[in-house]
């Protein structure tokens, strides 16, 4: 039976006497039988009066650590609560967990508060450089303690019942989660502060859940593999497997990672974001209202949005389907341009194609969205062809794709292929997992014997520089236009 990140023990301890003068944490330490255990002096102190008050009869909690164990709390009269969070550059997203019974208890996303910094990481770095300060982290920890807020709020439930925290994120939100010096980070040689934050205590970082509770940070393998992709690994389980496989993770960035049981090559697209809500004037994450379906006919536009919802703006999906429709319909050219037959508005001084309207206003693509989502799916594609050419792998040698992010909730795999934004190959070789950042964070939630298999996967890991790579550079500028037909291959 696996064993989660917390945990709670039943244990009667001995009550003490003339022949029997161990102290209440030797007492405590006996009984438990788990070593090696670290006990956090705010524990300590409440022992003696607990063990008293409980006359000898206590329920434990130990958070598991890489390298044994930590006393979260004395005494607990409830479940053992956790959370699984995947730390994205744009958007923040939690899932709540009854760790005793395996079972998710709630699930809730928020855009990251940083974003009033800058929509890329650059922009935050530059601010730390610059003004030398700690903004970004008190952003960074004001959402993280709203979305645990929330989802214990929701489940009826306080803050300080959750007990374990496992975090997915890229390098260097790790770095602003704790507050380290990020200036070095994207000059060469891109050196980050450190490599495996480990397990941390919650009080340490500022989370406002039990000031004990065990925090599982991702390890990051560089400056550019981050926490969030060694994440999406665990989930998909590429790592175990015979077979090649692949793991497209669309989201702030174009990464794809190519291996199996024995090797793991990494690379990240070059090119800006292009799904990500905050990026697109309309975009927005994939919840209730936005669009995820979109097809152009005689009849006009038809959209379908989740939940069946009046449209708030468009998701990854939906933006797939709309910019390959405007392509199909010959709304649009090659590099993406509107045509004389596509009926435009004007917004912001940009000519512009609306679904729908909404009280948020106009739901749509301006040609300058579509040029950015062009750049990012040929950063993608070319990616993914250098890292298979580089092993002497074709994509008909591959019989799983991972479709992650941004892309991997509900995309259709024909318009993805239709642009050029995927391999023409056969579409039930591409399996969609959402956001397997937080899955993979959960697993680990979950299970604590994945931390072994965490540091095994980073062992494997080869990252290649896509920026310094030639290669990209001579694939990436023939990848922009979309192709007449969706059958390249390599």
């Amino acid at each position: 039976m696996s064993r989660p990140l917390a945990f709670v023990r039943e244990l009667v301890l001995p009550v003490p006497g003339p022949e029997d003068k161990r102290a209440d944490l030797e007492r405590l330490l006996d009984t438990l039988d788990l070593e090696p255990i670290v006990v956090p002096l705010r524990v300590l102190r409440a022992l003696p009066d607990t063990v008293r008050q409980r006359e000898y009869k206590i329920n434990p909690v130990i958070g598991v650590t890489e390298d044994g164990y930590s006393l979260i709390s004395v005494h607990t009269d409830s479940c053992v609560f956790g959370v699984a969070i995947d730390i994205g550059t744009t958007n923040m997203v939690a899932s709540l967990w009854d760790l005793s019974r395996s079972r998710r208890l709630g699930h809730l996303g928020l855009t990251n508060p940083q974003s009033i910094l800058g929509a890329d990481l650059l922009s935050r770095i530059h601010h730390c450089m610059l003004h030398r300060d700690s903004l970004p982290h008190r952003l960074l920890i004001e959402g993280v303690n709203t979305l645990l807020e929330r989802l214990t709020e929701a489940s009826g439930l306080r803050p300080s019942q959750v007990h374990a925290c496992c975090i997915a994120t890229n390098t260097v939100m790790s770095h602003f989660l704790l507050d380290l010096d990020v200036a070095h980070i994207p000059v060469e040689p891109y050196v980050p502060v450190v490599h495996r934050p480990g397990v941390r205590l919650a009080e340490e970082i500022g989370l406002k859940i039990n000031p004990s509770s065990v925090v599982y940070i991702f390890p990051n393998a560089g400056s550019y593999v981050g926490g969030d992709i060694l994440s999406g690994i665990i989930a998909t389980g590429i790592h175990r497997s015979e077979e090649t496989s692949v793991l497209i993770d669309v989201g702030t960035n174009a990464e794809v990672v190519v291996g199996n049981r024995d090797w793991l090559l990494v690379g990240a697209g070059a090119a800006g974001p292009a799904l990500e809500e905050g990026v697109l004037a309309s975009g927005m994450r994939a919840e209730e209202g936005a669009i995820y379906r979109v097809d152009i006919g005689d009849d006009g536009v038809r959209f379908r949005t989740i939940g069946d919802s009046p449209p708030k703006g468009i998701c990854g999906s939906g933006v797939v389907d709309l910019i390959a429709e405007l392509y199909r319909t010959g709304r649009i050219d090659p590099f993406g341009r509107f045509t004389e037959k596509t009926e435009v508005v004007i917004r912001d001084g940009e000519r512009f194609f609306q679904i729908c309207g909404s009280r948020g206003g106009l739901i749509g693509v301006s040609e300058r969205e579509i040029e950015n989502f062009l750049r990012s799916k040929a950063a993608l594609y070319t990616t993914l062809r250098v890292l298979l050419e580089g092993v002497g792998l074709n994509f008909s040698d591959i019989k799983t794709y991972y479709i992650a992010g941004a892309l991997g909730s509900g995309v259709r795999v024909e318009k993805a292929q239709l642009l050029g934004m995927l391999p023409g190959v056969p579409s039930e070789r591409f399996v969609a997992m959402g956001n397997t950042s937080l899955k993979g964070a959960e697993k680990v939630l979950q299970d604590s014997a994945l931390l072994t298999e965490v540091k095994e996967v980073l062992s494997k890991v080869t990252y290649r520089e896509m920026n310094a790579e030639p290669m990209f550079m001579n694939y990436f500028p023939s990848a922009i236009p979309i192709p007449p037909s969706a059958t390249q291959s390599i």
